[in-house]
This record gives C-alpha cells, structure tokens and sequence, in this order.
C-alpha cells in the first residue's frame, strides 16, 4: 500500500523534503557572506525551523566552505546562557561556559563555524534570549562566527544589529514545488485546481498545507473521500498553536492569508527610496543685475565707445553695491 508522503507536523529534517523558500535562503546566505547575523522570524508553523535547519545543513555548499562547521541547537528546553555556551564550547572540543569560552574556542581553529538557533523566543521569553543574542552577534562581529536565530514574531528589541527576515506564506511556486518533491516516487499526481484549492483552504500556510496535502492524497487512495471536509475538521479541532486559521476559512469565505516574506531591518535588505536630488541654488538677485547690466555695458561699448561704456559699468557697480546691502 502506497503510504501517505504528507505526514510532516513540525522540523523538515530531511534535505529532499525541503522546497522553495529561494529569496530568504539567497537573502540569509547574502547576510551570512558579508558576516552579519539573521533573526528570522514568523508566526508558529510558518516553517522557521525547517528553514533554519535547512541554512545549517546547506551552509558550506553555498557559502563555499568545505570546511565550515555547522550547528543547530534548540533553545525551547534550555534553561540559561551558560548551558548554551558549554554546549557550544564542548562542540567544538574545548571546555566553558561563557562568551569569552567561546570565543577562545572559535579562535583554536581557523575553520569557519555556523550557529543555527531554533526556537530563541523561549529563550527570550525566559529573561535571558536577547542578552544570549546580543553578545553571539558582537562574537559573529568580530569575525569568529556565522549567526542565524529563528523565533517567533515579534522580534525583541535589541542593541546589536540584525538583517530581519520575516517569513510568510508560500507563493503559488513554492507549494507547487512542495507537491512534486512529497509526491514524487508515489504515483500519484495533483491537478492545478486541487493545489490551488490547497492554497485557498491552508492560506498558503506551510504548516496547514502540510495537512490540506494529507487528505487530498488520501483522497487520491479512497474514492469518494472528502478531504476538504476532512482537512477543514481537522484546523478546526486541532489548529497549529498560536495560529488558528480565521472563521472565513470554515465559512467557505474568500480571506487573506499570512503576509508574503519580508527582508529588512538595521542591516536588512529594506525597501526604501531611491536617491534624493540636492535642488539647485538659486542665483542671489545681486548676481542677476550685475549680470545684466554688465551686458548692457559691452554693448555700449561695441556701439559707442569706451567713455560710456565705462560710464554704464560704474552705474553697475553701484547698483550692485546697493542691492548687497538689501539683500
């Protein structure tokens, strides 16, 4: 019996079952080269672990080196800083628990290293994140370390800078893409207007498109199986914690879903206004009637001689002397 690819709840592990996400990986990689730490943030579910994962797994392909050290660590059950420094310390074969530990330890090798969190906002939530946070990005500043936090949105508010990327729900190709990679080997394919329905039913969210996904190829096995009706009961009796779907979407009203991503923040890829043009100076009315006046002089020169023209310059100067003190 062919089984059900599409039984994902929580962290994709598996590098073949991870799709799309392109501009946020090319924006987090972009970060990670020019050494400036990542908070990835998003709404529970919305795929931040599956694509911090993701980052430590694909780091030393992208980032061009071999031998880049990768790390993925949740903080969800961690309870102090100094846990999370020992663990790193002893990582990477040396003993401590403090930021000076770690950077001791990153300096005993020459190999580039990759922190990937997960889950900072129970950290953060406990007191202690965003000081764990700010002082990983002034290690990362210093050149010894590549950061990458995921947590919930908001984002705390921090002393360090960041580039934010805010993740959202999955564009048309994403989900398209997700689709062919669970279903590929199966035998079993999805029409156009089955993904679009998935995407209209799940808003796009990864984590409810995962489920949409399940009972529509359930359905695909059993005749006359009603996913929709069956995805719709289970988001309503069991919706992802902290991100219930709207009650448009069990009307069978026609809603908005997540935001799509969004790059930004103090070191970000902001959107922001081209350049401004300086206007121009104005000439000060001084410089425009000796100007013309110096004109009409060369002319009564050319016309008349050299004693009127000397004549009309004087008046020139005078009138410019005056207009400078009125200015």
């Amino acid at each position: 019996m062919i089984e059900n690819p599409f039984t994902e709840r929580s962290r994709i592990f598996e590098p073949g079952r991870f799709a799309g996400r392109w501009s946020e990986l090319s924006i987090i990689f972009d970060a990670l080269q020019s050494r400036r730490p990542v908070l990835l943030v998003g709404t529970p579910g919305i795929g931040k672990s599956s694509l911090v994962s993701h980052v430590a797994d694909a780091a030393a392909a992208n980032l061009e080196r071999e031998d880049l050290r990768a790390f993925y660590l949740d903080l969800e059950h961690a309870d102090t800083p100094a846990t999370v420094y020992r663990t790193l310390t002893e990582a990477l074969g040396q003993r401590g628990d403090t930021p000076a530990a770690l950077e001791v330890a990153l300096l005993a090798d020459d190999a580039p290293t990759l922190l990937a969190l997960d889950n900072a906002d129970a950290a953060v939530a406990s007191g202690w994140g965003a000081g764990l946070l700010e002082a990983l990005a002034r290690i990362a500043r210093g050149g010894g370390l590549l950061l990458v936090a995921a947590l919930d949105a908001p984002a705390p508010e921090l002393s360090e800078r960041f580039v934010h990327v805010r993740l959202g729900a999955f564009a048309p190709a994403e989900l398209r893409l997700l689709a062919e990679a669970y279903l590929d080997g199966t035998g079993v394919e999805f029409a156009g207007s089955e993904l679009r329905a998935v995407a209209d039913l799940s808003l796009a969210h990864p984590a409810y498109v995962q489920r949409a996904a399940f009972h529509l190829f359930r359905s695909k096995l059993e005749p006359g199986y009603d996913w929709r009706a069956a995805y719709l009961d289970e988001a309503r009796e069991r919706p992802v914690p902290g991100a219930p779907l709207p009650p448009a979407v069990f009307a069978g009203e026609t809603t908005t879903g997540p935001e799509p991503s969004r790059y930004g923040g103090t070191e970000g890829v902001a959107g922001g206004k081209g350049p401004q043009l300086a206007p121009l100076p104005e000439e000060p009315p001084v410089l425009v009637v000796s100007l013309a006046l110096l004109l009409v002089a060369l002319a009564v020169y050319f016309a008349a001689g050299l004693v009127p023209a000397l004549i009309v310059a004087g008046c020139a100067g005078v009138a410019a002397l005056l207009l400078r003190r009125t200015a």
